[in-house]
């Protein structure tokens, strides 16, 4: 895979042990006030009714959008919204993820992938009340000493909501957190995801491959399909 990397505000490049095989750009920003680069298309009347960290949260995650997609198509796009899901051009898909902090943007050719779905998480955001409620008995343990227990519930957690980003919007179905079971292996922190019942995701869920990254005190989760 040629992964176009760029971070933006003096970050660092985010490292994965292993990424898919196919070409695509990443961007990782930090949060900031970048409405001045929003396209008229990108805002509206619901975007004026966002409160100032919501507003400087979706700014962030279309500016690193619109990078990336310089990175690989030569130009920035604008990146609207249908409902909650972000619309790009086409022949690109791509995902957008932030925390309070950090936003992050990866795309990729249609002709690559049938989807990709990115997350970031604060580490120790996910509390063991919430965990209890998303993990399945089989993913209540770390793999072993590799992660303690608040690192791997924010890890599960990412990583579900990953698998969700990257098949929802292209084949609709649903997806509880319940209903994906996540493995992670440690070695090279890829992971693997499959669904607890057949559905119309199934197939497109098991042939996929997660990834896992630390970064900046948050982990990050990448899935692609």
């Amino acid at each position: 895979m040629t992964l176009r990397q760029c971070s933006l505000d003096d970050l660092p490049p985010i490292v994965f042990g292993e990424t898919p095989k196919a070409d695509a750009a990443l961007v990782i920003g930090r949060i900031g006030e970048h409405q001045g680069q929003l396209f008229d298309s990108e805002q509206g009347d619901e975007f004026d009714g966002f409160s100032p960290q919501r507003k400087s949260e979706y700014a962030s995650g279309r500016r690193v959008a619109h990078e990336a997609l310089k990175l690989l198509a030569g130009a920035p796009a604008a990146v609207a919204r249908n409902g909650r899901l972000p619309e790009w051009p086409a022949g690109y898909r791509g995902t957008i993820s932030h925390s309070r902090e950090i936003a992050i943007a990866m795309v990729a050719s249609t002709s690559d992938c049938h989807g990709v779905g990115l997350d970031v998480v604060k580490k120790n955001a996910v509390s063991a009340k919430v965990a209890a409620r998303i993990m399945l008995t089989e993913e209540i343990v770390p793999p072993s000493s590799g992660f303690n227990d608040a690192d791997w519930r924010a890890i599960v957690f990412s990583a579900k909501e990953s698998v969700y980003k990257a098949v929802h919007p292209e084949i609709g179905e649903f997806l509880e957190f319940r209903d994906v079971e996540i493995k992670v292996n440690e070695l090279d922190r890829s992971f693997t995801a499959a669904t607890v019942v057949n559905g119309p995701s199934t197939a497109v869920v098991r042939a996929g491959i997660g990834f896992v990254s630390d970064f900046e005190d948050h982990w990050l989760t990448l899935f692609w399909c």
